[in-house]
C-alpha cells in the first residue's frame, strides 16, 4: 500500500500552500471594543474578488471516510483562495501537493494533522484533497462564489489512476 505519512501542521512548512489560521499567526494584537476584545489582526490574506466572483461564507458538513482513507482525487481553485475554519473543536487532516505541468505532482503529496482550533487558507492554484475529517464536522468556508458561471472556471480536478491511489492510515 502506498501510504502518505501524517505530519504535524507547521506554518513555515505549509506557507508554500497557504496560511495556517491560528491566533499566534496574527500580524499584531489590537485592543478593540472599549478594551473588552482582542483582535488577532490579519491572520490570513484572501484572494477572492476576481473574475466577477463575490466573497462568500458557507458551511461545509464533512463526514469521515472509510479507513484506510483513499487519496484518489485532488482539486485546485485557479481564480481564488479558499479558507476552512472548523466549527467544532475536532482534529482533521489536509492533503496538499505541489504542481507539475499544471497537474498535482503526486511525488510531493503531503498530509498534515490539523488541530480542531486551527483553520487553513489554501492559496489559489494549490492542489489539495477535498475535506478530510475524523468525525462528522462542520466548517465555515470563505471563498469566491459565482453561481452564474460554469464551476470549471474556479475548480480543476485530477482523478488518480488506480496505480496512483495513495492511502492514509490513522
Amino acid at each position: 500500500m502506498n501510504n502518505i505519512p501524517i505530519e504535524k501542521l507547521d506554518s513555515n512548512i505549509f506557507s508554500r500552500f497557504g496560511n495556517v489560521l491560528e491566533k499566534k499567526n496574527a500580524s499584531e494584537l489590537r485592543s478593540i471594543n472599549q478594551g473588552t476584545t482582542t483582535r488577532y489582526h490579519n491572520i490570513s490574506n484572501l484572494d477572492l474578488d476576481s473574475k466577477d466572483g463575490n466573497s462568500g461564507i458557507s458551511i461545509f458538513s464533512g463526514l469521515p471516510r472509510e479507513l484506510p482513507i483513499e487519496i484518489k482525487i485532488m482539486e485546485k481553485h485557479p481564480v481564488a483562495s479558499q479558507s476552512f475554519l472548523p466549527i467544532q473543536d475536532y482534529d482533521w487532516l489536509i492533503v496538499v501537493s505541489e504542481e507539475k505541468n499544471e497537474l498535482p505532482n503526486l511525488d510531493t503529496l503531503r498530509c498534515f494533522h490539523v488541530k480542531g482550533d486551527t483553520g487553513v487558507t489554501y492559496n489559489k492554484n494549490v492542489w489539495h484533497h477535498p475535506l478530510l475529517v475524523k468525525k462528522k464536522q462542520d466548517f465555515w468556508v470563505i471563498d469566491r462564489i459565482n453561481d452564474k458561471e460554469d464551476t470549471s472556471i474556479n475548480l480543476k480536478e485530477y482523478n488518480f489512476t488506480d496505480n496512483e491511489t495513495r492511502y492514509i492510515t490513522l
